[in-house]
């Protein structure tokens, strides 16, 4: 359902060149979930933020649904590391707003947004604030209202990387969740290998900048996934597979070996 061919990535500034992502190719399923794994400035971000819309490309083609995605659009539910939640509306109302803003009346959007709330585990807090909410319960919320966009496909940017690392492990088993609820496809930047390999059908490494597709992996995993999963040999196995990659893209020049503090 989304094609990226030959997309590249150059940004040019006061302070010179930069190419950012070069010839990225990579075709993405319905129904499955990508993680996105690399060194820190590898462009994973930006590879992103231009299949959300919001970054054009400097040449390539990107098609959803065998249209080409030049502007951001409903059909692309993207989710930040930051909640982005109005404080002054209750959680139900959040959810409700998008699918207001779209025609529903706001009876209707209310019912929406509680069986939204309900998906996400968050049906006991519908009247509570985002302030009152912890952090990982925020980001439910968030989940919650980009689901009531009705994306084709959720596009997340390392949305548990300011959670406490319980917190962090709880909200992917529940994204996983959520996911094999809603059938949904997923598009998963990270940092985290363990978190990739835990979540994804296929794990994407890209190469230091300028950000190439080095490695597309699929992960021989059984689900749904637990505990259980991490104590797996083959995760560990899978770990080390990519740890291997992304340390050796992080060796300087002349450095032996040694990877890049």
């Amino acid at each position: 359902m989304l094609i990226l061919d030959q997309v590249n990535k150059i940004y040019e500034g006061r302070g010179g060149r930069v190419h950012a992502v070069s010839d990225a190719n990579l075709t993405v399923k319905s129904g499955e979930f990508i993680t996105v794994l690399g060194p820190s400035g590898c462009g994973k971000s930006t590879l992103l933020h231009m299949l959300g819309g919001f970054e054009p490309m400097t040449s390539g083609s990107i098609t959803l649904n065998g249209k080409a995605i030049e502007a951001p659009g409903r059909d692309r539910g993207m989710v930040f590391q930051h909640a982005t939640l109005f404080p002054w509306r209750t959680i139900e109302a959040n959810v409700a707003w998008p699918l207001e803003t779209n025609g529903s009346s706001k009876k209707q959007a209310r019912v929406e947004a509680r069986e939204l709330l309900a998906l996400v585990g968050l049906d006991g807090f519908a009247k509570s604030y985002p302030g009152e909410l912890s952090g990982g319960m925020r980001q439910r919320a968030a989940i919650a209202r980009t689901l009531a966009l009705e994306p084709s496909i959720l596009l997340m940017d390392e949305p548990f990387g300011a959670l406490d690392s319980q917190t962090r492990e709880l909200m992917q088993e529940e994204l996983n969740r959520i996911w094999q609820e809603a059938q949904l496809t997923v598009v998963f930047i990270t940092h985290d290998i363990n978190e990739a390999v835990f979540l994804g059908d296929r794990v994407v490494v890209m190469s230091a900048r300028p950000g190439r597709i080095i490695s597309d992996t699929t992960i021989e995993l059984d689900r749904p996934r637990g505990d259980e999963t991490k104590r797996d040999p083959r995760f560990l196995e899978y770990h080390h597979q990519f740890w291997s990659l992304i340390r050796e893209q992080m060796v300087m020049p002349g450095s032996k070996g040694t990877p890049a503090s």
